[in-house]
């Protein structure tokens, strides 16, 4: 069966339901890995720091991180080479998202509860994430910087929140 749209679970209506000690089949995490690139460097030896924001309030359903970050890393993977940058996902998708299932079809009302005991079956995770946060951030190189914006422009196409791409550190030597 195929999944809900992700607008169905892009505003933050209710409280987080993160208590895994009480909750059972949780789907695990479909991210791989939230740090990239060359991981025995450390953010302040690459000397431009670029990162996607997040403009608004809004959760993001596990998968979409993933497909967010995978298009993100290739892109950098394949132009400058895993030795010369590093990325990192920010965000851990902690909110367990429950549903309701509705019968459809002919007979539906003979075999659906409606309301009554409408508590949901767990059916993913998701991030919560508020105005101004940071999703992913590249360090890189002055030369290397044009690649990482396109890298992060490819990761906001995946996402659905409306994002901006910012150069938080280095942006003089970018200019020049």
């Amino acid at each position: 069966m195929s999944e809900k749209p992700g607008s169905m679970y892009r505003e933050i209506s209710k409280p987080a339901y993160t208590r895994r000690e009480y909750i059972t089949g949780i789907p695990g995490s479909q991210i791989a890995q939230h740090n990239m690139g060359n991981l025995q460097t450390d953010p302040d030896d690459y000397e431009v720091e670029v990162t996607l924001r997040v403009e608004e309030e809004c959760q993001l359903r596990h998968g979409a991180l993933e497909s967010s970050r995978l298009s993100a890393n290739r892109v950098m993977l394949k132009q400058v080479g895993q030795e010369n940058y590093k990325m990192v996902l920010r965000k851990f998708p902690h909110h367990v998202i429950r549903e309701n299932k509705q019968a459809t079809g002919a007979g539906a009302d003979r075999v659906s509860d409606g309301m009554r005991l409408s508590f949901g079956k767990i059916v993913g995770t998701a991030a919560r994430i508020e105005r101004n946060d940071r999703l992913f951030t590249i360090y890189c190189n002055p030369e290397d910087a044009d690649v990482a914006k396109d890298a992060l422009r490819r990761a906001y196409n995946k996402i659905s929140p409306p994002c901006r791409i910012v150069v938080e550190r280095g942006e003089e030597l970018l200019i020049a």
